[in-house]
């Protein structure tokens, strides 16, 4: 037996495809312009038996990366700004940005889409969002071509393309690219990350999450809420750190030479602005001084750093953004607060991505690396309004609360020492936001001007750029990271991809960058679109139209002034600047250079038709009732067994009258528990019987109010069918009704919702049968959390009428 297990072990050694001979063997010859590569041919000759035959080990070697080239690390930091870490002369302390900037390059004119999930697509195929499905973020699709969603099959993703050539993928945390209807265990899958050609993924798919409790998803699966360990709370930004670590030890436990490409995306910075008091605690008074003479510290850091030119002016602050001199003493503390979190958690999250790096470099690695951190994929966030807010959801449902709101509801929540903890769920004053984009103009959302559209970017690659001059000017764009990475690992663009012809690349690589700072830029054209604000760049000069809207409201009055047969985009105001003599967008040219201006609207329609941006303000469309059809039914069933139903795959209770129906058993000393509960304290919606068998139906109205329904009565014990009706008072969106409650056909209670949740009750939390999972519903039962029901659920049925 031991001589069998030897040889067994001596031909999978000989066999092994990651030796360099068979490398070279398979490197050689090999057509990489169509994907997958067929297998090898045989080389060898079959005759009757062995010793007339001649073998050919190639055939089993598959497909190798080209010779020499390196692993990459993409590190993506969620909803940050230019002008906020201290590497760009912010006030955040990145040690671990500067150590790859120290290391590499940095990138001063590197731009994004203005929104999550579009910069996220163009990132990972190298394409401008609009012709990969994505003008506008996942979750709210469109029934025009640039704006469904969904990643047509013309337009293979780099990671695909890796995978296909020899490297080992996969991704950690936000992905955000996923249609909402494909959440689930019947798929189909070609939209999650497996699909774009991650071999693994460990994160979730939404749009944000929260760091305490997010809905993790491993590869096809939907796993659920981690929990803590020791008696202390889950943290999501130390384990997707762990996670890719430990990925990187298999990888290399199994194969010592195969290049690695991995994607590290956070959750971080995005809203709910989550960590511990102790991160927050480090910025105790650092921001007492306020937003304005935040700005103008950290322009004058920017410059004695060279992050930008000498001659960088200060663009104004809005008049939509209070003076920080003009606030009470009261405002002034929550904000400094506010800002404190921030900083916390955005500091975290540098520090995970120092774990992350120090991993690497054990592995002796490093050196070999190509390193692509990029400090936001839009500028920082100004959803949340401009008070701040403690549950960044009100303003989809275009709920806009005022100050004393807002502090009322942070008090009821856990008070200004509670933000960031886990009962909050805090977004930051939008001048916050405003200043973290230093020295541009707006931030996040509004893709027509530099705070919305430009981040810090810095690269290194130890074997390969090795040079004193660190910073580059030229213009960048995320679609130019694809094509970079394909020319320095020495791999085609694909013509062919699974029988489908592709489209190619818009992007334009940077490697030329590398070896000259004063090399001429190459990508000397680009549009940008995100939610009706356009720009449009070329060769130095940038017209910019900025949608008249604020980045938070969507209420419908707001709405209705863009909608369909009444918005003219004729009226729009344009502007015009020239960036080389312009870093940030303060003098507006328009009207001194009218023909310029008008060559570059021109220069916009044309580049927006051809990448599909058109039709204008697609992106608003489930704003604007343009709602993918009803599904023609109306009844779902959940087995008592279902967990972690994803906030997009909930029945569409949304501005319609329903029941919920749950088929039950309840011994004779009588149960307890939840029976369904969806999302958490501050949106969603949980049947449930108390300890004194009463039925109870809990609403949560984005935390604002809530709303309780109790039985009169205990419910009966044995086979028992419970039912919470809604009859809505209008038959529109966030309309409030009328709420039954029954047993056996029994009414056993009564009661009324003021309102009702009009678009989105979470971007993240999920639906459980027969528990609770993650954050509460109702903080009555928190303690008993996931308070499981102690008798049997058999089934949950919603049915919409």
């Amino acid at each position: 037996m031991k001589q069998f297990t030897r040889l067994v072990g001596a031909l999978l050694l000989a066999a092994a495809p990651s030796t360099p001979a068979f490398a070279q063997q398979a490197a050689a010859g090999l057509d990489r312009t169509v994907l997958p590569v067929p297998d090898p041919k045989f080389g060898g000759a079959v005759g009757r038996t062995i010793d007339k035959s001649k073998g050919d080990w190639s055939i089993l070697s598959g497909v190798k990366a080209p010779a020499g080239a390196p692993n990459v690390l993409i590190v993506l930091i969620d909803d940050a700004g230019f002008g906020g870490p201290d590497t760009f002369g912010g006030a955040i302390r990145t040690p671990n940005l500067t150590r790859i900037a120290d290391a590499g390059l940095t990138y001063n004119r590197f731009h994004v889409t203005a929104v999550c999930s579009p910069t996220r697509a163009a990132l990972l195929t190298g394409r401008n969002h609009h012709r990969v499905g994505m003008g506008m973020i996942a979750e709210f699709p469109a029934p025009f071509p640039g704006y469904t969603g969904v990643k047509p099959k013309s337009t293979a993703a780099v990671p695909r393309i890796l995978k296909d050539n020899g490297y080992a993928t996969a991704g950690f945390g936000k992905w955000h690219m996923t249609p909402g209807h494909e959440m689930g265990a019947a798929g189909p899958f070609e939209h999650w990350p497996t699909g774009w050609g991650f071999d693994h993924w460990w994160g979730f798919l939404t749009g944000a999450a929260g760091q305490y409790d997010p809905v993790i998803t491993q590869d096809n699966s939907v796993i659920g809420v981690p929990q803590g360990k020791d008696g202390k709370l889950y943290y999501f930004p130390d384990d997707i750190t762990d996670k890719s670590i430990e990925w990187l030890h298999a990888v290399r436990a199994q194969d010592a030479h195969k290049p690695w490409f991995l994607y590290y995306s956070t959750g971080a910075t995005h809203a709910p602005h989550h960590v511990s008091k102790e991160w927050a605690d480090k910025y105790k008074g650092k921001f007492d001084g306020g937003w304005d003479k935040y700005r103008e510290e950290t322009l004058a850091r920017q410059k004695k750093l060279g992050i930008v030119p000498q001659n960088t002016e200060l663009t104004k602050r809005p008049d939509l953004f209070p003076a920080w001199d003009s606030l009470s003493a009261a405002q002034k503390k929550l904000y400094a607060r506010q800002m404190e979190v921030f900083a916390g958690f955005a500091e975290n999250t540098d520090w995970n991505v120092g774990r992350l790096l120090d991993a690497v470099r054990d592995m002796g690695e490093l050196d070999n690396t190509l390193v692509i951190y990029i400090w936001g994929d839009n500028g920082a966030s100004m959803e949340g309004t401009l008070t701040g807010s403690f549950n960044e959801t009100t303003f989809f449902n275009g709920l806009v609360l005022d100050a004393d709101k807002q502090m009322e509801l942070i008090s009821k929540y856990g008070g200004i020492e509670g933000l960031g903890g886990f009962h909050s769920a805090p977004h930051f004053a939008a001048a916050w936001a405003h200043a973290q984009n230093t020295p541009f103009q707006w931030g996040k959302q509004v893709g027509s001007h530099l705070g919305g559209a430009r981040d810090p970017m810095v690269i290194a690659w130890p074997k390969r750029i090795k040079h004193d001059d660190k910073i580059r000017s030229q213009f960048t764009h995320v679609i130019d990271v694809g094509p970079t990475i394909l020319q320095l690992a020495g791999i085609p663009e694909p013509k062919v991809v699974d029988g489908v012809a592709q489209e190619p690349m818009d992007g334009t690589s940077f490697a030329y960058t590398f070896d000259d700072a004063k090399a001429a830029e190459r990508h000397t054209v680009q549009y940008f679109e995100m939610l009706g604000s356009r720009g449009i760049y070329k060769d130095g000069w940038w017209a910019a139209s900025r949608l008249n809207k604020d980045p938070w409201d969507f209420s419908p009055a707001t709405m209705k002034r863009f909608a369909p047969g009444v918005y003219d985009p004729e009226k729009d105001v344009w502007e015009l600047y020239y960036l080389p003599d312009d870093f940030s967008q303060a003098k507006n040219l328009a009207a001194a250079n009218p023909a310029k201006l008008a060559e570059l609207k021109e220069l916009w329609w044309k580049e927006a038709e051809r990448n599909r941006a058109l039709p204008l303000l697609g992106g608003y469309s489930a704003f604007f009732g343009i709602l993918p059809p009803l599904p023609p039914v109306n009844r779902y069933a959940f087995a008592g067994t279902v967990q972690n139903v994803l906030t997009t795959m909930i029945p569409r209770i949304y501005g319609r009258s329903y029941t919920i129906e749950a088929d039950v058993n309840i011994p004779k000393g009588g149960a307890e528990g939840v029976l369904v509960a969806f999302s958490d304290f501050i949106g969603g919606f949980a049947l449930w019987i108390d300890d004194k068998g009463r039925l109870i139906h809990t609403y949560q109205f984005l935390g604002v109010d809530t709303y309780k329904q109790t039985s009169t009565q205990p419910v009966p014990t044995g086979e028992v069918k419970l039912k919470m009706v809604f009859d809505i008072d209008k038959h529109v969106p966030g309309s409030g009704g009328k709420v039954t409650l029954w047993a056996n056909d029994q009414k056993i209670g009564e009661g009324t919702m003021p309102n009702s949740v009009a678009m989105l009750y979470t971007t993240y939390a999920a639906m459980d049968i027969g528990r609770d999972n993650g954050g509460v519903v109702d903080l009555a039962y928190e303690k008993k959390a996931p308070y499981a029901f102690t008798g049997n659920v058999r089934q949950v049925v919603f049915e919409l009428r």
